[in-house]
């Protein structure tokens, strides 16, 4: 669970219905047609039927990239190449919330936005697990009086109420089943009302959170096993589970284990349980709390922004991998962030989690990840996660039913404007710091994502030299003409503000440049910054040098 303080930002409202003059009725006062009528502003929407996105801007104008004559140092180059193994953008970004969530009040409430404000992402995953469901979430079909450990009481109305807003906001989900108290039936009953609730929603269940936790001698607060609990026996309990799930629930998918440790992803794998549905991983890179400064795992800035992040990323999520592909299943990581250390510490709500949120994410992709979800909460921005991309507006005892977006919420919705398509394996030159990403569209356009991680108060706009992919297939265009674009930016790395501006029209220099075989795009990078660029294949013949 996500703990500490948030700040809260001054929030730029973006209206989602608008208030309608009702039509007169007989008993209604007729104005005097001779009177002079004096201007009145319409009273704004009430907070549930808007959105409140702090640093969003839905119309921004134009947007012009630094004019090459004003970067600075030397050229990075970059080639995309599209593997056959290419994973599938769209739809496979968003948010894991622990399972106590799924009795807030909020989902389907008709004084709540959060559907509204879910709908501001691009189908977005959603995932309900975390600690919760094995050690405080009580599960009820039958009205059943709560144990005196449950903190939150699901019922099958509250998934009926869940799912409904997944389908407004055209979600697939998943849900993990409580292991930690050992009781299979009970399980199995749950996971049959989610599979009727959700229908083709519900992509898989889950046997659990997190099973390599049951028991930690340095954690005896989450413990819900003895010291005898171990992988073996976590495959027996899979296969008790799995049983009762064929009564209850045939067919119905199963991801696992949840968990980060290679052993447990095997153990998993190989528990020869039927119906696995994906391998899941969990991962929160900046994990050494109070490490020394040669550490990378740091809940600072500074490590949060480094290359070696990446390069960390690609070795853990890249073992991942392996075991997916070993035991051929998709892989997924169903909860993840920057950091495990509780409470708030120097990345919180930063602008940097913003920029690590979409190269984190654009990185996973490239390494084969088809899931991704951001563990978040409902709780209050005041004194609650700090780490959460959203929060309710509330105070702390009473987080009301209104939420907010926050910076990394502003960085999932960057991402939910690539198109679906297949992402690309980039290479780029350079330390690192300044990174691209890439997306071939369905319909055969191009989406490319720099994501610039340097400091943008101490550095200046960099020049990025972009080479036309690779390894397309044949009936994919040649030649591409710039169209759009948006970005992501802010002041500084550690400030708790980030600005989206929504795609527009790219003007200046830039308007019209074209990416073909013989010619690579030149544009810049803003430091500390994402950029997203749109190109299309040109209504026209090019000419015949390829040139602009």
């Amino acid at each position: 669970m996500l703990l500490g303080a948030a700040l809260i930002a001054v929030a730029l409202v973006i209206t989602g219905t608008f208030a309608l003059r009702p039509l007169l009725t007989e008993s209604d006062p007729v104005a005097d047609p001779g009177a002079s009528a004096s201007p009145t502003t319409p009273p704004p929407p009430p907070p549930w039927e808007s959105t409140t996105l702090p640093g969003y801007n839905p119309d921004p104008g134009k947007l012009e990239l630094t004019p090459l004559d004003q970067a600075e140092g030397e050229t990075i180059t970059v080639s995309l190449s599209l593997e056959p193994d290419a994973v599938t953008t769209g739809g496979s970004v968003g948010l894991s919330f622990d399972a106590i969530e799924l009795a807030n009040p909020m989902w389907d409430a008709d004084r709540s936005n959060l559907t509204l404000t879910l709908q501001e992402l691009d189908r977005p995953v959603l995932r309900f697990g975390g600690n919760g469901v094995d050690r405080r979430m009580w599960w009820t079909s039958s009205g059943e009086p709560a144990p005196d450990w449950a903190e939150a009481t699901v019922t099958p109305d509250d998934l009926e109420r869940v799912a409904a807003v997944a389908d407004d906001v055209d979600a697939e989900v998943t849900i993990a089943l409580d292991l930690g108290h050992d009781d299979p039936a009970r399980a199995a009953d749950m996971a049959a009302h989610a599979q009727k609730a959700f229908g083709d929603r519900l992509l898989a269940v889950a046997i659990g959170n997190e099973p390599n936790g049951f028991f930690h001698p340095n954690q005896p607060q989450l413990a819900v096993r003895d010291e005898s609990w171990s992988p073996d026996a976590y495959q027996d309990s899979l296969r008790e589970y799995s049983q009762a799930l064929q009564e209850k629930a045939p067919g119905l998918p199963v991801a696992g284990p949840g968990a980060y440790d290679a052993t447990w992803w095997r153990a998993f794998a190989e528990s020869g349980i039927p119906d696995q549905r994906a391998l899941s991983m969990h991962w929160y890179p900046l994990w050494d709390c109070g490490g020394p400064p040669s550490s990378i795992a740091n809940p600072t800035v500074e490590d949060l922004t480094s290359p070696a992040l990446r390069e960390q990323a690609h070795h853990i999520i890249g073992m991942g991998a392996d075991v997916a592909a070993e035991h051929d299943l998709p892989l997924w990581i169903e909860e993840t962030g920057p950091t495990s250390c509780p409470g708030t510490n120097d990345t919180s709500r930063t602008h940097a989690q913003a920029l690590w949120t979409i190269d984190y994410a654009m990185t996973a992709a490239e390494l084969g990840v088809e899931r991704m979800a951001f563990h978040s909460t409902l709780q209050a921005c005041q004194g609650g996660a700090p780490m959460s991309p959203l929060c309710a507006s509330g105070d702390l005892a009473d987080p009301g039913l209104i939420v907010q977006g926050r910076t990394s919420y502003l960085a999932l919705m960057l991402l939910g404007q690539l198109p679906d398509g297949q992402v690309f394996s980039p290479a780029v030159s350079g330390d690192g710091m300044v990174m691209v990403h890439g997306v071939l569209a369905g319909d055969g356009s191009l989406a490319l994502m720099i994501v610039d991680m340097r400091e943008p108060a101490t550095a200046d706009a960099a020049p990025v030299e972009i080479s036309a992919p690779s390894g397309l297939p044949a009936d994919v265009p040649d030649l591409w003409e710039l169209t759009e674009g948006s970005r992501l930016s802010g002041d500084e790395l550690d400030g708790q503000e980030s600005l989206l501006a929504a795609p527009a029209e790219v003007s200046g220099e830039f308007a019209g440049a074209r990416l073909g075989s013989a010619v690579p795009l030149t544009v810049t990078s803003t430091p500390g910054a994402v950029t997203v660029l749109h190109l299309d294949p040109p209504d026209t013949a090019p000419p015949s040098d390829g040139g602009d």
